[in-house]
């Protein structure tokens, strides 16, 4: 079983910041809680897997525990499908010599077969399986958006400093959006004023082992509409060299996909361009 896991909390914020700095303290925020949450949805997927691996270990035990006539009906009567002509003869040149002593290379053998019958157990999908499989499936899909919204969160940050540093004017939807993100990082502070640091809350295992602190998880979310609300930004760009830029799109077109480089809005600016020492996807 594994521990619970509280999720770190971001330190207090500074809420008589502007909005500008605001929204970028809540976003380093959301950053944090995260991460965390993506490190304990790792966690919770190979805890799954380990699940599937032990129930499949199991019923092979169960079904194939060595060569013999009576485990080989037994396995005929369970999984028909997978006693063919090649099974048949394992069994045949493995049978113990005199009922007692074991063959040359039976352990391999039987270690060879035990593998193939679980492959053909998990390829079969009944009920066990098919409910790992999509308890599986779920939590990768869980991890997966909080990754790519970890990737856009870190991007935004990025860009939002870019403007901050040149000095360029800042696109009025963005303004808009920085004005509501500062707001909702208000919001949840005030929220969080009488929470104690301590108070967490826990589920069962079971269901999907979730141990968050309550000043944490309001962040998970904060940035959730991040890559729709940059659609339309671009991070502000300074005249360089023709040869740089020559240079700079050579690079670009080894880390973007072709088809990122027909489109022009924010997300593909943001994911070509973010900084990787941000550690995205990392």
């Amino acid at each position: 079983m594994l521990d619970a896991h509280a999720s770190t909390t971001p330190p207090a914020l500074d809420t008589s910041l502007p909005d500008m700095q605001l929204a970028i303290q809540g976003m380093q925020h959301a950053l944090l809680v995260m991460q965390d949450e993506i490190a304990r949805q790792s966690r919770f997927l190979e805890h799954l897997q380990q699940q599937k691996r032990q129930w499949l270990e199991t019923q092979v035990a169960g079904l194939l525990p060595g060569f013999s006539a009576s485990v080989l009906d037994a396995l005929v009567l369970a999984c028909p499908g997978f006693v063919d002509d090649v099974v048949r003869a394992v069994f045949r040149e493995n049978r113990k010599l005199l009922g007692l002593f074991a063959q040359p290379g039976a352990a391999v053998a039987l270690t060879s077969l035990q593998v193939r019958l679980a492959f053909f157990l998990d390829q079969q999908k009944g009920a066990e399986i098919h409910s790992a499989d999509e308890k599986i499936s779920s939590a990768t899909e869980e991890k997966q958006k909080l990754e790519k919204l970890h990737y856009e969160t870190q991007a935004a940050i990025q860009m939002l400093a870019s403007y901050q540093s040149s000095g360029h004017p800042i696109p009025a939807d963005v303004q808009a959006y920085i004005r509501q993100m500062a707001e909702r990082a208000r919001q949840i502070a005030a929220q969080q004023a009488g929470v104690p640091a301590n108070d967490t809350r826990q589920d069962n295992i079971s269901t999907h082992q979730q141990g968050y602190d309550n000043a944490a998880y309001p962040w998970l979310y904060y940035s959730h509409d991040i890559g729709l609300n940059f659609s339309h930004a671009a991070a502000p760009t300074a005249a360089v060299p023709a040869s740089q830029h020559k240079t700079e799109e050579h690079a670009a077109s080894d880390l973007c996909p072709p088809e990122q480089g027909q489109h022009h809005d924010a997300r593909d600016t943001l994911a070509c361009h973010a900084d990787d020492r941000l550690g995205a996807y990392s």
